[in-house]
């Protein structure tokens, strides 16, 4: 798929490592409870919590394609070309999310099935997918926050920044460190509407923020301890107060130490994408790329398959068993999807995408600017 501009390396980079991050905090979730106190369980616990990096990741990704493409004020553009290529692929995986779980249990209640899809708005068919929900709300504002950030200074992106850091995730991250007398202290009323800027708005225009910042002159090695200190002191923290770990990552992903760790890996993983000149590893990224989608929208089934399969029939466990499982998931969901791809009409059902992923050269340009990447979203990475 030839582009008149060319694409930024770094983007899809980081896309398809966040994807297969996302595998691993999945597939590693039941080993967090196995051999608690271990070696090997602290260990896969750190890994699991470092992978979490991915979700902040995506939110970024988005906000750098999104928020810096004319197109995106169009109402009309984004309604009948962006938000179709998303939910139509969730709303088919969703379905047969319910088809395979059911197979999975041996049953098929329809009462039930209907039941869950009369709750489609309100929650996701798989906790997996939770994550759709607010990349969708974020696509039908996108018109209204692409007006804002074309219009708004640097110092105003830091400004509202600024204000999202500091009222959802430091004060909420304090939070359970106070006495219980006054644990909400640091909670605001609802009616202060300090969400409208929060959640993962805020990951969402911090995106945007770091293509309009010169970072090159920014310490890699710097970057690196940043990320480290933030992975064991958030690896603690969400051991020692295990009610922020909550089921939709609504906090959870939000907190100082997340968001810290998420920034200082996605800058790093942005300089090691800038000067990668690797002709192969480009070809390799490029081809992985328009995968992503369906690979996320494919995997909770795999491991709901093969997790108990592995678990059954390994004659080993440990760290061991855990990357016996992940490549497995990791490898059939991208089979899976570029076979899909391949098929007229079904991959664009199931994948979002148009055409034999993989088939056709892409073509990288040498800018660093996220504002010269055609693409449009962090799922798909062409038209």
């Amino acid at each position: 798929m030839k582009e008149k501009q060319g694409r930024i390396f770094y983007l899809d980079f980081i896309r398809v490592l966040a994807i297969f991050l996302v595998i691993f905090i999945h597939v590693s979730a039941i080993d967090t409870t196995l051999h608690i106190g271990s070696t090997q369980w602290q260990i896969t616990r750190i890994l699991n919590y470092l992978a979490h990096v991915s979700v902040p990741m995506f939110f970024m990704i988005s906000g750098a394609l999104l928020l810096s493409n004319p197109r995106t004020e169009s109402i009309s553009y984004t309604w009948k070309k962006r938000i179709p290529r998303v939910v139509i692929p969730f709303v088919a995986w969703s379905l047969l999310s319910t088809f395979f779980i059911a197979l999975y249990a041996h049953s098929f209640d329809l009462g039930g099935a209907l039941k869950m899809y009369a709750q489609f708005l309100y929650q996701p068919v798989s906790p997996t997918l939770w994550f759709m929900y607010p990349l969708i709300g974020l696509y039908v504002l996108s018109p209204v926050l692409r007006t804002f950030a074309k219009k708004a200074s640097t110092k105003m992106l830091v400004y509202i920044t600024s204000i999202w850091l500091i009222t959802n995730s430091l004060m909420p991250t304090l939070s359970p460190f106070l006495p219980k007398s006054i644990m909400h202290a640091l909670e605001f009323n609802p009616a202060s509407s300090f969400y409208l800027v929060g959640g993962f708005a805020g990951y969402f225009i911090l995106g945007y923020l770091i293509t309009r910042l010169d970072v090159s002159k920014i310490s890699y090695w710097a970057l690196i301890l940043i990320f480290l200190i933030c992975l064991f002191a958030g690896d603690a923290y969400s051991t020692a107060y295990p009610k922020t770990n909550d089921m939709w990552n609504q906090y959870y992903v939000t907190s100082i130490f997340v968001l810290i760790m998420s920034l200082s890996f996605y800058l790093i993983l942005q300089k090691l994408g800038q000067r990668t000149q690797s002709v192969g590893v480009k070809k390799t990224f490029a081809f992985f790329s328009p995968l992503v989608f369906g690979i996320y929208l494919v995997h909770n089934i795999l491991i709901l398959f093969l997790e108990s399969w592995f678990m059954a029939n390994l004659p080993y466990q440990g760290l061991l068993a855990t990357f016996t499982r992940y490549f497995a998931v990791a490898i059939l969901a991208s089979l899976i999807i570029w076979l899909l791809s391949l098929i007229p009409g079904i991959n664009y059902i199931l994948t979002g995408t148009r055409g034999g992923i993989g088939k056709n050269e892409y073509h990288y340009n040498n800018r660093d600017s996220s504002t010269d990447h055609i693409s449009d979203d962090p799922l798909h990475s062409a038209e």
